[in-house]
């Protein structure tokens, strides 16, 4: 009960945010600019190096060279504000899993990253801000009225929301998840599951429990909507919102989701170094940014601005409410576009177009003598298609050569003759029917990778496209081999 009140007061708090004026954020956003440099300076070995002969109230954030997750991870103990925090303790700390929803040094939540994109990272933030990532989506991206009505009633009545995601852990919703249990807010009735568990558990948790908000990977999504159209789930006019996070959501998948379910599906950006960076649309594509909350970048590979409406290279992200571990132009690997256009719901927050993954997701092909990338929905909407499916796989192993891993549903057979016409009529219908070649393998299972739960479900085993011209002989080098250097691969 105690926890539930200034729980409400800070959505509340948050929720103001989108009647206000753009001017008004981006002023906000500049004061928590200035005070996260003039603190990182005051209190950050590492950053009063850094910043040195830096005027806080006159910098610019080009001013400030990129942070590495590398880099940030050496410089850990001289980076964070608070000298009591040491990284070897920090490690210690969540080696402990009973460690799960306490507070390192009475003070900080903690989590770590996933590591599939390379070297895992520690982040800390300060207890207050333990459950802002599940706030900003209470707040700015669920439909409960924030009337004091409304809070109320939800004393009564709590909103029913199930999250599937992995196994308890350190990573960073089932961080946030295990401080929103430890809070025992009156105000949520909380189911959490796990991709791990079999679909038919699954399936029988959830028509038990009923949510009215239901969020997951993409991937977890996309398998129960398969069974809703079985009809072995039955939450078809219980629900209100659907919400995926930590995978892109392909416009093909939203699609296929919403058509099972009959709600918006909305889709929420963040990351561990920044988890309330973002919030899903209630109404349409793409996602609102936090600007109050973070300053955000899209640049190319040289960390150039890229203009709105096309996709950049990668994201700077500045985390302006962690001040216990700066994170200053933190550098991702995410293949961003934001939106040249206010969202059309009217929120005053820039809009976050699309969110296409990573560069080892990505496909190039060799087509009339140049490179151009190959969307990854060019196999998934084909794939939507054959509901006996639990999972799929596709790897890029050649110039123009791909594998199509699928498994199917318990009990099921999958046909590789049917899944080959399938994907050979989404080729053809991009007139790449003489381009792309692809091979069909059905296999028993896909393993999840061990860390993130999730299922490398596009891999580039080539790589990018060199740059310039296409040779004039292509060498269509089959990457086979590197297959099971992938995890799930």
């Amino acid at each position: 009960m105690l926890a539930s009140i200034p729980f409400a007061l800070r959505t509340h708090g948050l929720r103001r945010i989108q009647r206000v004026a753009q001017e008004q954020i981006r002023a906000l956003q500049q004061e928590r600019w200035q005070h996260l440099l003039q603190l990182a300076m005051e209190r950050s070995p590492f950053y009063r190096q850094r910043l040195r002969g830096i005027d806080p109230h006159r910098c610019r954030p080009a001013d400030i060279p990129p942070l590495t997750k590398a880099e940030m991870m050496s410089n850990f103990d001289a980076l964070v504000t608070d000298p009591r925090i040491r990284r070897e303790e920090v490690e210690r700390f969540i080696a402990d899993p009973a460690n799960l929803g306490k507070f390192f040094l009475g003070r900080y939540a903690v989590c770590h990253t996933s590591g599939s994109q390379g070297q895992p990272a520690l982040v800390l933030r300060h207890r207050r801000h333990a459950l802002l990532a599940f706030e900003i989506q209470v707040a700015r991206a669920s439909k409960l009225p924030g009337s004091l009505k409304a809070f109320v009633s939800r004393m009564i009545w709590p909103g029913r929301v199930a999250t599937v995601t992995q196994k308890p852990g350190f990573y960073p919703s089932g961080s946030t998840f295990a401080y929103v249990a430890a809070a025992r807010l009156r105000l949520v009735n909380l189911l959490r599951l796990s991709v791990f568990d079999p679909i038919d558990q699954l399936v029988g948790r959830l028509n038990d429990f009923q949510p009215q908000y239901l969020s997951g990977y993409t991937g977890a999504l996309e398998s129960l909507a398969r069974e809703e159209l079985a009809g072995r789930l039955r939450l078809r006019g219980r629900l209100q919102l659907i919400t995926s996070h930590a995978e892109p959501l392909p416009e093909s998948s939203r699609d296929f989701i919403t058509r099972a379910f009959g709600v918006h599906v909305a889709d929420s950006y963040s990351m561990a170094e920044c988890e309330a960076l973002a919030s899903g649309c209630l109404h349409f594509r793409g996602s609102h940014l936090n600007a109050d909350l973070a300053l955000f970048e899209v640049v190319d590979e040289h960390y150039r601005p890229v203009p709105d409406g096309r996709p950049g290279a990668k994201v700077l992200v500045t985390n302006l409410y962690n001040l216990v571990q700066p994170m200053i132009r933190y550098e991702i690997d995410d293949t961003v576009t934001m939106s040249p256009t206010p969202c059309p719901c009217g929120s005053p927050l820039p809009l976050i177009q699309s969110i296409d993954g990573r560069t080892k997701e990505r496909f190039w092909i060799a087509v009339n003598g140049s490179y151009r990338e190959l969307q990854y929905y060019l196999f998934l909407a084909a794939l939507h298609n054959y509901l006996d499916m639990a999972e799929h796989q596709v790897l890029q192993t050649g110039t123009n050569r791909f594998v199509v891993r699928a498994a199917p549903l318990p009990g099921k057979v999958l046909s590789a003759e049917r899944i080959a016409q399938l994907v050979r009529s989404s080729v053809c219908a991009e007139g790449l029917e003489d381009v792309v070649k692809v091979d069909i393998e059905v296999v028993d299972a896909i393993p999840r990778d061990p860390q993130t739960g999730k299922i490398h479900r596009a891999r580039n085993l080539v790589g990018p496209p060199p740059a310039g011209p296409l040779p004039e002989v292509v060498k269509s080098t089959d990457r086979r081999d590197q297959m099971a250097a992938v995890p799930g691969v």
